[in-house]
């Protein structure tokens, strides 16, 4: 009997897709290669759509039942850990550093969803002001955010990439390169840990050619850029981005609570306090 060779689709709204273009791009394992999807333009402005609905839905759930969810979800990479640690030695790694990698994306995920329902306390305050009034600094998620992921073979990187913008709230576009089998294969992952469908979408491609798509698209809010990418694509971003004043974060923190930082904005409430 012919082994069935597995098929990697991205991930958009909680479903697998292939690109509407019918187009892949060529990933090499070892000595086996696997065709993933090349996202086009159709499939960015498909995976913002699923993004607004999976914002919506998962800021409705309280900080706690986020903290639920991604602990869930831990549970569910453990099960499959040696799955990954097979596609990092596939990808060139080490058998010793490939388990190290998983233990390390274990305990940030961890920490992650422990820090879910805590980073607000930590980043608002009551402030001191001279009058009788409550002055609050209230911290919000920004909305869609847009993450170009490291090509680092590392399920740990892959993580810190996507977690700090979807602890505090956000929805996240996750764009991979030549780690999308890792990236995809954490998909299968993410569909069975109770994560509402549309908060956490995986795409694979070439980033090239979808730049000037994502950098204008009005309603991606953020975009955080993990890859190291020329000075001419960073120009790009910017200039796109400038016309719908979306925020560029470049090699933003990728560990502890400065990592959530970009990800969200500061509300100030007065309220007189009353005698």
């Amino acid at each position: 009997m012919n082994e069935i060779k597995k098929t990697y689709k991205n991930y958009v709204g909680g479903k697998y897709l292939r690109s509407e273009s019918g187009k892949t791009f060529r990933i090499a394992l070892k000595s086996e290669f696997y065709e993933v999807p090349l996202t086009s333009r159709k499939d960015v402005r498909d995976a913002v759509v699923a993004a607004k609905k999976g914002f919506t839905e998962w800021q409705k759930l309280t900080p706690y039942n986020r903290t639920q969810v991604l602990y869930r979800l831990s549970e569910m990479l453990e099960g499959n850990i040696e799955t990954y640690q097979q596609i990092l030695e596939d990808s060139g790694l080490s058998k010793s550093k490939a388990k190290e990698d998983t233990k390390q994306a274990l305990d940030s995920l961890i920490w992650y969803a422990g820090i879910a329902d805590k980073w607000e306390q930590m980043t608002g305050n009551l402030n001191p002001v001279a009058g009788e009034y409550f002055n609050i600094s209230h911290q919000e998620s920004l909305g869609i955010v847009f993450t170009l992921n490291s090509d680092e073979n590392s399920l740990n990187q892959l993580l810190l990439n996507i977690l700090p913008s979807l602890v505090t709230g956000c929805s996240v576009i996750s764009f991979n390169g030549d780690n999308s089998i890792m990236a995809l294969k954490l998909a299968e992952d993410i569909n069975n840990s109770d994560l509402p469908a549309g908060a956490l979408n995986i795409l694979s491609g070439k980033f090239d050619q979808i730049i000037d798509d994502v950098s204008n698209h009005v309603e991606i809010n953020a975009m955080a850029i993990y890859k190291q990418l020329p000075s001419t694509d960073k120009k790009i971003i910017r200039e796109n981005a400038s016309k719908s004043l979306k925020r560029i974060f470049i090699n933003p923190p990728v560990s502890g609570l400065e990592s959530l930082l970009p990800f969200i904005e500061t509300k100030t409430v007065w309220h007189p306090k009353g005698r």
